[in-house]
């Protein structure tokens, strides 16, 4: 172990003291308190990994230490060692939270096998705190994106729904965030200590399916040779998220229903029922009251999961909300590739925000990724979105007649030609720092051509250079 831990050692007897410094000493820093004063003193205004406590002191009895421990003391483990063992002062130690129980005489072995475990110990809580801090901070609605006032009405739901038990269902297209939304609220409110567990209704066979959700006893099936826990004993405390609850069968949607109703489940194979303490988040991408209309989904559990409603909008109808997005996952994918891409030309922001984004965030997502994986500048323009999106041209209304359609073909191409040129320009001129001259020679162009081009596409060199949006001649 780490020549840097702190050992505190609780005892009056200088045998035991002089022991653990010549055992100790060339491998941990170690201090002394003679008294339990003196022990709880140096505990509260000093940084200590491990603590030796004798049960009998001259102030005060050891186990009044380990009463204030677990409040005051947290992330010290400690180590009783006493003169009197026995097995009630040993379950007594142990329940109050000590570490472990060493009798006097201990040998060297003893001693040290029992301090490594009780450091691992501690570097293994101390690494699942800080795993559980990074989950907590990454869920919070802060980190969520958005100024549109769609997302900020979302941002207040998750909020209100946090401070409660109730049942929430939010609703959206694939790739919206529902799962996002609802780690925010379990993050963010009264269970965030506890375990946060995902279903995805749709992605468990329907035979497995109440095996995976109620657990099941020892040979309730063929070839379940030892029971198991299901997934909702395994978020007590906690919450549960059943993501696309309407792919979830009828008669499961029964068996939910009396969970969520009586707040008991029955494993497969048992007819005894188990409490739980869990909150409930159910997410959907399709319209459950039309499920319900058409007899594929309970009415009655509809209304159980409705309780507290949250409706993420598609990315197209928040299209202020893009920018931000999109530039958060540059930063996140660019520091991931160990590259240096700063921003999104204005051209590339302005088609962003035009396109249509069917698979929502998620999709936008996975374009930047892409972006960056393909882009060797330090900005993202044009060109390089044309190689990721796939461009939706619109036009107004279906061609009647051969005349309509071919002119609709030459408008669409006309309209292609003239996208990709004026990306061809603008790409040109900044990987030659806005030189019309070597921009046209690496191209493999004339000036006067080149420069024809820029007419025709109305771009003006100072207000490319500047980052503004190019305007016409």
């Amino acid at each position: 172990m780490s020549k840097k831990a702190r050992i505190l050692v609780i005892d009056d007897d200088p045998i035991v003291q002089q022991s653990c410094e010549r055992i100790l000493a060339e491998d941990y820093e170690i201090h002394v308190a003679e008294n339990g004063h003196l022990g709880l003193a140096a505990l509260a205004s000093q940084s200590f990994h491990l603590a030796l406590l004798d049960l009998k002191l001259p102030d005060m009895n050891g186990m009044d230490i380990l009463r204030q421990a677990p409040d005051r003391f947290p992330d010290i483990p400690i180590i009783v060692i006493t003169g009197y063992p026995s097995i009630k002062s040993t379950v007594e130690a142990i329940k109050m939270g000590a570490f472990d129980y060493l009798g006097k005489p201990f040998s060297p072995d003893e001693l040290e096998v029992t301090i490594e475990k009780a450091l691992r110990q501690r570097h293994l809580l101390t690494d699942y705190r800080a795993l559980r801090e990074n989950l907590r901070d990454r869920y919070q609605v802060s980190r969520l994106i958005g100024e549109s006032p769609a997302m900020k009405r979302v941002f207040s739901l998750i909020m209100q729904s946090a401070k409660t038990d109730s049942t929430v269902l939010i609703t959206g297209e694939s790739g919206t965030g529902k799962e996002l939304v609802a780690r925010a609220i379990h993050f963010s409110g009264l269970r965030k200590d506890a375990r946060f567990v995902a279903v995805d209704c749709g992605a468990i066979a329907p035979g497995l399916m109440a095996s995976e959700l109620f657990g099941h006893i020892e040979g309730a099936f063929t070839g379940a040779s030892v029971g198991r826990q299901g997934l909702i004993q395994a978020a007590e405390g906690g919450t549960l998220f059943l993501d696309e609850i309407g792919n979830l069968a009828l008669d499961l949607q029964a068996h939910l229903l009396r969970v969520i109703e009586n707040r008991e489940i029955r494993p497969v194979g048992t007819s005894e029922s188990v409490k739980i303490d869990v909150r409930f988040i159910a997410a959907t991408n399709v319209d459950l009251q039309m499920l319900v209309q058409e007899g594929r989904f309970r009415e009655d559990l509809f209304y159980r999961l409705n309780v507290f409603p949250i409706r993420l909008v598609p990315l197209r109808e928040r299209s202020e909300d893009i920018p931000f997005l999109a530039r958060q996952f540059l930063a996140m994918f660019s520091a991931r590739m160990h590259k240096r891409i700063e921003d999104f030309t204005p051209e590339a922001v302005n088609f962003l925000m035009q396109y249509e984004w069917p698979g929502n965030v998620r999709e936008l997502s996975n374009v930047v990724e892409r972006l960056v994986i393909l882009c060797n500048d330090t900005r993202l323009g044009l060109a390089h979105l044309h190689q990721s999106v796939a461009i939706s041209t619109s036009f107004s209304s279906v061609p009647q007649t051969a005349a309509q359609l071919h002119e609709t073909k030459k408008k669409l191409r006309e309209q292609a030609v003239n996208e990709i040129e004026k990306a061809f320009l603008l790409e040109a001129l900044r990987r030659n720092d806005y030189n019309v001259s070597n921009a046209a020679q690496q191209t493999g162009m004339q000036r006067p051509n080149f420069q024809s081009l820029l007419r025709k596409h109305g771009l003006r060199i100072k207000d490319i250079a500047a980052g503004r949006e190019p305007t016409a001649f």
